[in-house]
């Protein structure tokens, strides 16, 4: 799912696995053409620390069919809005801006992080980030997971990590050893057309009737995210809501200095399963002031 990133240009983040378990719903009720299209996406496992929530609105004359167990609301976009809102603690409050006379039906998924650093930053100092003038540059020392281009910085809880690659996304090989990490404070937001970027041509069929009961053929209209993402010196919070909407047709060693003064990708993973939370780059970083 990082792969996505390549087709994402500028500073952009999403959640891969708000996503796939967005995903994961519809697969759960599809059958042929968009059962064997949503394969990749299967329901991944609950991450500690992360708030997730879940939804299906549906529009009236449709019924949840056999395989759609969520809670169910009317097709609504004040609703939706609302419930997207609540749900990432205003940091998402609205996914959808419109909803199509066709559109019969939609998915939503909510996630929410509020995360503290295991080792808070210690500066912050005004610093020249590559192709961006100066930025609000964090500062720590200690003993981090690192490579020559990367880094990894712990949580407090939950076995949660920040990871950041200067460039793109690579294989690296970790150590671990003492030095200073330069991060910018950043602001991420996005609003992405994911169906697009996933390149997934659903078709308009039969397949959907396990998850929707009611009139004409159905299929997917739209697949969208919105997200954002808070990093600074205290941690960071991040949120994310994924709406699929349905359409009827009819060693020792020596101290290391990594700067993160150029762009970079980076990605929140839970440790154990390396389930990727969130993802993002950033090419100009800039930060919230209360």
């Amino acid at each position: 799912m990082l792969a996505l990133l390549d087709q994402l240009p500028g500073d952009v983040v999403y959640s891969p696995y708000g996503l796939q378990r967005a995903l994961s719903v519809v697969r759960e009720g599809a059958t042929g053409e968009t059962r064997r299209a949503l394969d990749a996406f299967t329901l991944p496992p609950e991450v500690p620390g992360v708030l997730s929530a879940q939804a299906a609105w549906l529009a009236p004359g449709y019924a949840a069919g056999p395989k759609l167990t969520l809670d169910v609301g009317p097709l609504d976009l004040d609703t939706i809005n609302a419930w997207s809102d609540e749900k990432t603690h205003g940091m998402v409050p609205r996914i959808l801006e419109e909803l199509g006379e066709d559109e019969i039906a939609a998915i939503t998924d909510a996630e929410y992080l509020k995360a503290k650093w295991r080792q808070p930053f210690q500066s912050t100092e005004r610093k020249p980030f590559e192709g961006a003038g100066d930025v609000d540059m964090m500062s720590v020392e200690g003993r981090f997971e690192h490579a020559e281009d990367a880094i990894r910085l712990e949580y407090a809880e939950h076995d949660l990590r920040f990871v950041a690659m200067l460039g793109e996304w690579h294989e690296v090989a970790w150590q671990r050893g003492p030095g200073t990490v330069e991060l910018p404070r950043f602001t991420t937001e996005s609003s992405l057309d994911l169906d697009k970027v996933l390149g997934l041509h659903m078709p308009v069929g039969h397949d959907l009737d396990e998850l929707i009961v009611g009139p004409g053929k159905k299929g997917f209209s739209r697949i969208i995210q919105r997200a954002r993402v808070d990093v600074d010196e205290e941690g960071t919070t991040a949120a994310a809501t994924t709406a699929v909407t349905m359409r009827a047709v009819s060693m020792p060693m020596n101290p290391f200095h990594l700067s993160f003064d150029r762009p970079f990708t980076w990605a929140i993973e839970h440790a154990p399963t390396a389930t990727v939370l969130f993802a993002g780059r950033v090419v100009k970083p800039t930060s919230r002031r209360d």
